[in-house]
């Protein structure tokens, strides 16, 4: 048995309680919605406008990257058709592949970009996105190979644009000068 499965089993199965089970669903899956309000809680701030389409954007396109592109290139089945005795909970709606995790994509693509330039804000969106990353794991749905994947695309993606961005301000301020 591989370090993913053992690991998987262990958050999955062996520190399963009825009360994680019911935090899980019905307080972390509310919270997580702060992923996505913050965001366009941020629209609301003229100088915040750019970063919250940013965080919108970063987040969005790598769900919608990994859900259509990914997933089906890697084409690796969720841990309950590969692993007896997994326990799902919770409104998760499985496609059939699970790697990497978009919902973990989803949460860093929105926390990271809010992080790197709002650290106390973004420190908050960023244990919020490692909580989804627990989450999925918990709830049956990935394993950490998945969770652990879906947070290193959407890093790679966000200091890739961040390079971008920089080096755009750069042209922009050579030309002026």
């Amino acid at each position: 048995m591989s370090f993913n499965e053992k690991l998987f089993i262990f958050i999955n199965q062996k520190i399963a309680h009825p009360f994680l089970d019911i935090l899980t669903i019905f307080v972390l899956l509310p919270l997580f919605s702060l992923l996505v309000l913050i965001p366009f809680w941020l629209l609301l701030f003229k100088n915040k406008k750019f970063l919250a389409l940013y965080s919108l954007f970063s987040g969005f396109f790598l769900y919608w990257f990994g859900h259509s592109i990914l997933k089906p290139l890697f084409g690796l089945p969720r841990p309950f058709k590969l692993i007896e005795g997994v326990r799902t909970i919770g409104p998760w709606h499985p496609s059939p592949f699970s790697f990497p995790s978009t919902t973990t994509m989803l949460a860093f693509g929105l926390a990271l970009p809010i992080f790197l330039r709002e650290k106390k804000l973004g420190s908050l969106l960023l244990a919020l996105a490692f909580l989804v990353g627990f989450s999925v794991i918990y709830t049956g749905f990935h394993t950490p190979l998945d969770v652990l994947a879906g947070f290193l695309f959407s890093l790679l993606f966000v200091l890739i644009f961040e390079k971008l961005l920089n080096w755009k301000k750069t042209k922009e301020n050579e030309n002026f000068d």
